[in-house]
C-alpha cells in the first residue's frame, strides 16, 4: 500500500534515508549523511509532499515531491530490487505530468533506474555540499 506521509513516520523515514544513502553513495563521506539527519526530519520532509510504501504494516520506502521535483526516493536496502522504487515512481507520475530528479553521477544504479523509468539526463553540475558531480534528469 502507498499512503500519504504522516509526522509519526519521521524516525522510520530518516532511518531508510540514511541506510539507503550510505549504501548508494560510498563516494560521499558518511559524516555528511550523519550531519543531514536532522535536516531530513525538520526541513525536507515537512516541505515536501511525501508518500510511503508499506508492506505488512512496515514502511519500506518513500518518495518526496516538491512541485515537479523528486526531492528524494529511498527504499530500505533489504527491499531494494523488488519493484518498490518503480511503484513509487508510478505514484509520482500519476500526480505530475513532468518530473525532474537529481542523482550523483557516480551512482550508476540510480542512473539506470531512472533511465529505465523514462528519465533523460538534461544537465550536470558540481554539488556544493559534497563536491560531487550530480546529474539532472527529467521525465516528460
Amino acid at each position: 500500500m502507498i499512503r500519504e506521509y504522516s509526522k509519526k513516520d519521521d524516525q522510520e523515514l530518516v532511518k531508510i534515508w540514511y541506510d539507503a544513502s550510505i549504501l548508494a553513495h560510498n563516494f560521499v563521506p558518511s559524516e555528511f549523511w550523519a550531519s543531514e539527519k536532522k535536516n531530513i526530519q525538520e526541513k525536507y520532509l515537512p516541505m515536501a509532499e511525501t508518500f510511503v510504501k508499506e508492506l505488512d504494516g512496515k514502511i519500506v520506502g518513500f518518495i518526496s515531491l516538491i512541485d515537479d521535483y523528486i526531492g528524494g526516493l529511498f527504499v530500505s536496502p533489504e527491499y531494494q530490487g523488488k519493484g518498490i522504487g518503480s511503484e513509487l515512481i508510478k505514484k509520482a507520475k500519476s500526480l505530475r505530468r513532468e518530473l525532474t530528479v537529481e542523482v550523483y553521477k557516480d551512482n550508476i544504479r540510480a542512473q539506470k533506474f531512472y533511465k529505465k523509468s523514462g528519465f533523460t539526463i538534461i544537465s550536470e553540475r558540481i554539488q556544493p555540499e559534497t563536491g560531487c558531480i550530480s546529474l539532472s534528469m527529467k521525465s516528460f
